[in-house]
Parts: structure tokens; C-alpha cells; sequence
């Protein structure tokens, strides 16, 4: 089963970041998200986006998709 939802293609869900405010875990990969995006390393981006969504705030919280 796909942990995606239907309507979402797979690559914005690889490069989402959803950060938790005031964590600073969470700002240290937004900042690498945002110099990996400028330099066009989508590896640098998939990590970036990994870790703000694998981070200790966002584990047993369900998957957060901003509306679009």
C-alpha cells in the first residue's frame, strides 16, 4: 500500500518539509533544503526533506500535506 496519497505525485512528496515551528532540528534542514533547491541538487533536497519528516517531532503525528 502507498504511503502517498493518489492525488499527490511521488516527487512533491519526496520534497516536502513540513517543519515543526520552533524546532530547531526542523530549521537546520529547512536552511539545507533551501541552498540544495538554489543549487539544484535534488539528492541534497530529498535528504533535506527526509529528515524534517522522519525528525523526533513528527513521529506518530500522520503525514501533513498543505493544501494546494
Amino acid at each position: 500500500m502507498w504511503a502517498v496519497q493518489p492525488s499527490a505525485s511521488l516527487d512533491a512528496w519526496l520534497y516536502e518539509a513540513d517543519p515543526v515551528e520552533g524546532c530547531d532540528g526542523c530549521a537546520r534542514a529547512i536552511r539545507r533544503l533551501a541552498e540544495a533547491e538554489e543549487a539544484g541538487d535534488q539528492t541534497g533536497r530529498y535528504e533535506a526533506s527526509r529528515e524534517v519528516r522522519a525528525h523526533p517531532h513528527h513521529l506518530g503525528e500522520p503525514s501533513r500535506v498543505r493544501a494546494r
